[in-house]
């Protein structure tokens, strides 16, 4: 491990104790009429790349170390020549952080007091962001699992505040979208949400600043800012049943019973 990524390192499990830390002492958590009004669908702005601006297809720039480099170059390589590595989610597993953030579908937000929860309407994935001041499990009882384990707290009050999420226990097999990129089961994503300013007449807007902190991974954090706009009185997010249309074709032909 060079100095670098010793430093990230360090870094990660000194901002992983502070937030730990906020779970065992007295944390103010807010009235909700001091809090903004997200509740409702919002719907993703921007590709379905995790850069952005990405496009489907052209390679991302993520901070790699040159392990992890060397597995997107062949990743990449392989989808050039016609053979994309498989998408676990095309054979009905959850997308996982950090993926889920890129919302496929919509999302529906629910605000209640002590927790933010955030319902995906793809794959029926749900995000318990718990704000009563709790910290994280103890390493040794962290079990692993596609969504993490999310903790928050606010910043600032009305609809300036921000919604700070700090998230731990993310499985090392998650990804961050179609293309192949991988992580470590070292990764750690903090994120920043925000309500921003939208012009007149504009549906409601919220900004997810996502960080990504993973010193196996990459050399230095990975950095995107996610846009969602807020759905109309009539947007709702739908069931969402991956296996009713995931089929064998060996079977199709198959009598039923």
């Amino acid at each position: 491990m060079n100095a670098r990524i010793a430093l990230i390192a360090g870094l990660s499990a000194l901002a992983l104790a502070q937030v730990s830390a906020v779970g065992h002492a007295q944390v103010h958590v807010p009235a909700p009429s001091d809090l903004p009004n997200w509740n409702g669908i919002w719907e993703r702005v921007g590709s379905i790349t995790w850069e952005p601006t990405g496009r489907p297809g052209v390679p991302e720039t993520p901070p790699f170390t040159p392990e992890y480099a060397e597995k997107y170059r062949k990743t990449t390589e392989a989808a050039r020549q016609g053979h994309p590595v498989a998408d676990p989610t095309s054979t009905c597993l959850p997308p996982g952080m950090p993926r889920i953030m890129t919302m496929t579908y919509p999302m529906e937000i629910l605000m209640t007091p002590g927790q933010v929860t955030i319902i995906a309407e793809w794959a029926s994935q749900v995000r318990r962001v718990f704000t009563d001041g709790r910290g994280h499990p103890p390493s040794d009882e962290l079990d692993p699992t596609f969504n993490g384990h999310s903790i928050g707290r606010w910043e600032g009050k009305g609809k300036d505040a921000v919604l700070v999420i700090d998230t731990v226990g993310i499985r090392g097999d998650t990804g961050f979208d179609a293309s192949g990129i991988e992580h470590s089961d070292q990764i750690h994503v903090t994120e920043r949400m925000r309500q921003v300013p939208a012009a007149k007449g504009a549906p409601d807007m919220l900004e997810d600043e996502v960080t990504v902190i993973d010193p196996k991974a990459f050399v230095h954090p990975w950095v995107v800012t996610k846009k969602y706009k807020r759905g109309g009185p009539a947007a709702r997010i739908m069931e969402y049943v991956c296996e009713e249309n995931n089929r064998d074709p060996l079977a199709a032909g198959a009598a039923k019973p």
